[in-house]
């Protein structure tokens, strides 16, 4: 069997096996999931979904997050345990 395959018959039991499976983090688009999955490392999603809410508002995308100071960055997600 090919990797391809397999790839698509883990995907249909997993399918089959959490039919109503969702994400627990809570975002608007592809970068506020990706940055909510990287913060989601260190602690639970509810804490993440906590913390993104004030992230998102100051910060609101990746330019804002890259013109943002390391200590404004620090004190936005440190309840998270990154800082």
């Amino acid at each position: 069997m090919k990797k391809a395959e397999k790839a698509q018959n883990l995907y249909r039991h997993l399918e089959w096996a959490y039919p109503d499976a969702k994400c627990g983090l809570e975002y608007q688009d592809p970068w506020q999931l990706l940055v909510a999955t990287i913060l989601s490392a260190q602690c639970t999603d509810k804490r993440v979904n906590l913390v993104t809410v004030g992230l998102f508002a100051a910060l609101p995308d990746a330019a804002a997050m890259a013109a943002a100071s390391q200590e404004q960055l620090e004190e936005l997600i440190r309840s998270t345990g990154f800082f």
